[in-house]
């Protein structure tokens, strides 16, 4: 309710501004302001509005991983994050919404302003409680809403249609249906309303009141409160705001007064289950939680998210902030904290097993969602010496976020920091350093997981603790580098062994289970389809009996390769198609992107070249754009050449460069889509794909171009600098191989006219 205005002008300076900030003190509404603003504006960006909420990140070193986070872009490059995100956003037409940036506001700025740099349709939309100070920035300041003049509550009317009035009116009716504004009531409503200042926290605060007070009572206790408490509150938090909140405190309950100071432990959403965990004790029983925090609830502290997947609480800074002062007041903290890495640490392992117990991807999906509380978790053992282990054997236990959940570098950068000091000859540290050799392997990167494996072998020999598993552990992880190595013998030898193992003890870690998936890999691109076979059949009836699901797909794969190797191209499809319909529901980028190609293989082999075609352009542009150009099985990724080859022979060369253009025009989702043939037979090219491979912002620039418009026009026109648009020119000319303007220009008339 209200702030029409001030939606209306971030609405219109997003349309002219690359920068927007909304400012103003706690509890203004900044939030809110831009997140209506952004639902206004969404058809307006092609690629999306991406929210980042960052009050849970303290680190500024962690904002960029927060924001690939949010835009679900997990990277495998070594590449610094703000050069990651300026390369995955560089063509999108996104915005971005930063939340809550006033305690990052220097490492916001220095990613903004790089960002801005690079994408050019990229747009910003920020909440601080001061500006970025960013060159181009416009800054929207929220004022208090509008307050009652000194006449409003003769007219009922003219009341209701004031802001401050409407939202406290609007809050009322929400705990009692019945409560109506009245010529009665509208002197005491417009009085409240004025002495809270119109800020809209504070009005919510004691909106909610309204179910155990009457608006006499509350005017009442707030000229005494307000009065009292005005002058003790920080210089960015409005005088109301502090005083309203100390209020709504002494009016709790004692349960709810504990609670809350107990909750900003939790660094981002947290549910009820995680509550009663972490904050339950002698003094605050487990079966009082639940109660208590619908209390707050109920009271406007706590704010209630509902989902598919359930409902999660998050606080509102300011309340967050003022309940983590209480909490440091009770001296609780170091208590608390541990009790919240117990919880998460015990998450961590309930995912590990989670097939054995459960839904696998559900559960995964939920760590993945809490992976701001695992970080806070983990921060805290790095911080901690006496919790380092503690730390290692959580990192290790997340192996599946790291790898099954497109978490790779955020694993690298935790193992690594944990593994900083070394432990040698723990049972942590090895598994530690194994989970890290995992990683290097997933993504392609050999050099650094055979040092690594050597760094293994001189510290964790035979007779440390769990020195036998680590052994197997260890032979797994050398077979699976030989396999990434391209040498599928010494492959074979080392996780044969493995296997051996596997197969009467299924107590063994379900980290070894992608052992099967890649000897039977090596089999079959070894000219052993039969071998291979049997191995990927028996490690499908052994995922089917531990509920693993992620292997099982890969296994799936594996069968597809099979087929292809007999020969059987439909069998190929069948279960390739099988594996995919999985892999899609994790970020498992490689392992979608290898069923595309393994795809793309069969139709070239059943004669449709145009389908293999558009395929393979799908798979190399996800490649690309994620950083995957050199990642998989090198024996794979030569296969997937020379099915290129085929189509490029097999096809008229504009036929091939329409269905490489297609392909290209896909996206990730339209892509898997289309290998699995959700969209109808007669596939039709959406009307931008003529365009490719032309990014949005290129195309603009080459139509601008067709028009007759200098670079100097182009740029004034697309409110850029000149350089850049220099830039596009020479992008458009090497993409379609053109060495003159005249050749864009004609090109570019051609596609509007449909005779692409």
């Amino acid at each position: 309710m209200g702030r029409k205005e001030e939606v209306r002008q971030v609405r219109r300076l997003l349309q002219v501004s690359r920068l927007v900030t909304v400012t103003g003190v706690a509890g203004i509404g900044k939030t809110r302001v831009a997140i209506k603003a952004a639902s206004s504006v969404r058809r307006s960006f092609a690629d999306g509005v991406k929210f980042v909420e960052l009050a849970g990140v303290s680190d500024p070193a962690r904002l960029e991983q927060a924001v690939a986070q949010a835009l679900e872009l997990f990277d495998l490059s070594a590449k610094p994050d703000a050069e990651v995100l300026a390369e995955r956003l560089r063509d999108r037409r996104t915005l971005l919404v930063l939340d809550t940036c006033e305690h990052l506001v220097d490492a916001c700025a220095r990613l903004a302003q790089t960002l801005l740099e690079s994408s050019p349709q990229l747009r910003i939309l920020a909440t601080s409680r001061q500006s970025l100070g960013v060159p181009g920035e416009h800054i929207v300041a929220l004022p208090p809403m509008s307050l009652p003049g000194p006449r409003a509550a003769g007219s009922v009317g003219a009341l209701s249609r004031c802001d401050s009035v409407a939202l406290f009116v609007e809050r009322v009716e929400a705990v009692n249906p019945a409560y109506a504004l009245t010529r009665e009531n509208a002197e005491e409503v417009a009085e409240i309303c004025t002495r809270l200042d119109g800020i809209p926290l504070a009005i919510e605060l004691v909106a909610v009141r309204m179910r155990a007070f009457t608006l006499g009572r509350i005017r009442d206790l707030l000229d005494d409160r307000l009065w009292l408490l005005s002058g003790r509150t920080a210089s960015a938090r409005h005088p109301t705001v502090g005083a309203t909140v100390d209020w709504s405190h002494d009016l709790c309950t004692p349960d709810e007064r504990l609670l809350w100071s107990r909750l900003p432990v939790f660094v981002s959403g947290f549910d009820a289950a995680a509550a009663e965990g972490v904050c339950a004790d002698e003094a605050l029983p487990a079966d009082r939680i639940l109660p208590t925090l619908l209390g707050l609830v109920d009271k406007s502290i706590v704010i209630p998210v509902k989902s598919d997947e359930g409902t999660v609480y998050r606080l509102l800074d300011i309340i967050r902030e003022y309940g983590a002062a209480k909490l440091a007041e009770t001296g609780d903290e170091h208590w608390l904290r541990r009790r919240h890495l117990r919880h998460y640490f015990e998450l961590a392992l309930r995912g590990k097993e989670s097939g054995r117990h459960g839904d696998q991807l559900a559960t995964w999906s939920r760590v993945r969602r809490e992976w701001p509380n695992l970080r806070a978790a983990l921060d805290l053992c790095v911080a901690d010496p006496a919790l380092r282990e503690t730390g290692l054997m959580m990192a290790a236990a997340l192996w599946y976020l790291w790898v099954a959940c497109g978490m790779l570098r955020e694993g690298r950068d935790q193992l690594e920091r944990l593994l900083a000091q070394p432990l040698p000859g723990s049972h942590a540290w090895s598994w530690g350093l194994l989970t890290l050799v995992y990683v290097a392997n997933a993504r392609g990167d050999v050099e650094q997981a055979r040092l690594l494996l050597e760094r293994c072998s001189l510290h964790c020999p035979p007779g440390t603790p769990g020195g036998e598993l680590v052994q197997l552990v260890q032979t797994k992880m050398s077979g699976t580098l030989a396999s990434v190595e391209g040498d599928p013998r010494r492959a074979e030898r080392m996780l044969g062994e493995v296997i051996e193992r596997l197969r009467p003890n299924r107590e063994l870690p379900e980290v070894l289970l992608p052992a099967m998936v890649e000897l039977g890999t090596s089999l079959v691109l070894g000219g052993e389809p039969e071998a291979a076979g049997k191995i990927f059949m028996e490690c499908r009836l052994l995922c089917d009996d531990l509920g693993e699901v992620w292997v099982n797909a890969h296994a799936d794969h594996g069968l597809g390769l099979v087929a292809r190797a007999e020969g059987d191209a439909a069998r190929t499809i069948a279960h390739t198609r099988d594996s995919l319909r999985v892999k899609r529901h994790f970020s498992d980028t490689i392992g979608v992107v290898s069923c595309l190609e393994l795809l793309a293989c069969a139709a070239a082999e059943e004669g449709d070249l145009a389908r293999a075609g558009r395929l393979l352009a799908a798979a190399r542009a996800e490649r690309i754009d994620k950083g995957l150009l050199e990642q998989g099985n090198p024996m794979l990724i030569e296969e997937s050449a020379r099915c290129a080859e085929l189509v490029g022979q097999g096809l008229p060369r504009r036929e091939a460069e329409e269905a490489a253009r297609e392909g290209a025009a896909f996206g990730l989702d339209g892509a898997i889509a289309y290998a699995l043939g959700e969209e109808a037979e007669g596939f039709a090219v959406r009307r931008d794909s003529r365009w490719a491979p032309l990014t949005r912002r290129e195309r603009e620039v080459a139509e601008l171009v067709a028009e007759g418009l200098t670079n100097r026009q182009i740029a004034q026109r697309l409110v850029v600098v000149q350089r850049t648009v220099d830039s596009h020119v020479e992008h458009i000319l090497a993409k379609l191989g053109f060495s003159a303007r005249t050749q864009i220009a004609a090109w570019a008339t051609r596609r509007r006219r449909g005779n692409a």
